[in-house]
């Protein structure tokens, strides 16, 4: 048998690997804001972890681990000081961290940042205890893609303490002899990236077919290149999101180039005046489905329940299995997913609300291993010219192929909004 080599020693403040960690690498600085660094379990293991590397120069920070069996991690007590809690998360519902959203609440901060790649990040925000009740906020997009846990904790503290702080820590880390080069350098992150399709631009707009797969824009960890930055390498310009669509899905995704128009477009979401209409291949088949009025928590079992309804069209079937056109008129996380869940119809390929052994049939016969939900059309009035916009997003091919494949004409005229 094997022996087992020694454990390496830790250090007991970031929880590197002796050596590794900049703890003792000079003084620490003092922050009003408190940093709290949820990490997996097994990401915590790692030593190419930087977010430990942030703590070992801050004295106001701590290090929570998420997933011990024997010791599930609450941070319920964070909002029990008095501070105002942010967590630190790309998400559909996160507004951009700037010094106006930290002006307009006097108390100090903590600041949450949930280490790991967006699963992990994702699947923490949910079930950690105290978590779901904290602001969420995000980078802005202006300064590019964000590296590593280290870089998007040093911008965070640029906006809530300065941007000296910011400077020390990016400093401290890029000086660091022994500590490994970035992420960037991973294979995921050097492959090229194909352009993407632009289905509509003018001086103010520019909408592309995003493919499944790719986040809107990055977190910070390795996940990719973001659809944010393929587009702005494309086109020279910088730009900004004015929606989302998951990860897993593809479809019409739409930018605006410039502040002001995408706080336009914003509102005309938020205001429900987008029309938005999907392709969804589901587990089930019914040609009665036509409306869902189910009311959403803003994280499944979590939260109040807001209003939520999507209008339904069947569109053909093959054995068990129905295509659906599906219309939000409301804008919930993961609504369309939700609701097809609700209505036991659940989409092909969803990992999260769907079922393994039907998405396992698809990966082994059609060689189909994504999410079968595309977003084939947006609707609404330019907010610049007036003009009412129909922008259309062909399917991708591998979801053409499979539609083919169990007879479903996918050239249907399909009904508009």
């Amino acid at each position: 048998m094997r022996s087992r080599g020694k454990r390496a020693l830790r250090c007991p403040e970031c929880a590197l690997v002796l050596g590794q960690c900049l703890c003792a690498s000079g003084d620490r600085l003092a922050t009003a804001t408190h940093v709290a660094l949820v990490m997996p379990r097994r990401e915590n293991k790692k030593s190419t972890a930087t977010g430990p590397l942030a703590l070992g120069l801050l004295r106001n920070s701590r290090l929570y681990v998420h997933g011990e069996r024997d010791a599930p991690l609450d941070l319920r007590h964070l909002h029990d000081r008095g501070r105002r809690v942010l967590v630190l998360l790309p998400s559909e519902d996160a507004r951009v961290l700037t010094s106006e959203l930290v002006a307009a609440d006097p108390r100090p901060v903590t600041l949450v940042v949930v280490d790991g790649n967006w699963r992990q990040a994702s699947r923490a925000a949910r079930r950690v205890p105290g978590l779901e009740q904290a602001e969420r906020v995000c980078l802005s997009a202006d300064r590019g893609s964000v590296g590593s846990t280290l870089e998007a904790i040093a911008r965070s503290l640029g906006v809530l303490e300065g941007p000296e702080i910011e400077a020390h820590l990016l400093q401290a880390y890029q000086g660091k002899d022994q500590q490994p080069s970035p992420p960037q350098s991973e294979p995921e992150m050097a492959a090229p990236v194909a352009e993407l399709t632009i289905l509509y631009e003018d001086e103010q707009l520019v909408c592309v077919n995003k493919p499944s797969g790719m986040l809107v824009h990055r977190g910070w960890g390795k996940d990719g290149v973001p659809a944010l930055q393929v587009l702005r390498d494309q086109l020279g310009e910088h730009l900004f999101p004015v929606h989302r669509l998951d990860r897993a899905t593809s479809g019409a995704l739409l930018f605006a180039k410039s502040s002001g128009v995408a706080r336009a477009m914003q509102q005309l979401f938020q205001a429900e005046q987008v029309s938005k209409r999907y392709l969804a291949l589901c587990r089930g088949k019914d040609p009665l489905l036509s409306w869902v009025d189910h009311p959403l928590t803003k994280e499944p079992g979590r939260g109040e329940r807001r209003p939520a309804q999507t209008a339904f069209r069947f569109l053909g079937s093959y054995e068990r299995y129905g295509l659906y056109e599906a219309l939000p008129k409301t804008g919930r996380g993961h609504q369309i997913r939700r609701h097809l869940k609700h209505m036991s119809h659940p989409i092909i390929g969803d990992v999260r609300y769907g079922k393994g052994e039907h998405n396992r049939h698809f990966r082994e016969v059609y060689d189909f291993a994504r999410l079968a939900l595309h977003c084939a059309e947006l609707s609404f009035v330019h907010p610049g010219s007036g003009v009412s916009l129909q922008i259309t997003a062909d399917l991708p091919l591998d979801f053409l192929r499979l539609l083919r494949r169990l007879g479903l004409d996918p050239s249907l005229e399909l009904s508009r909004a």
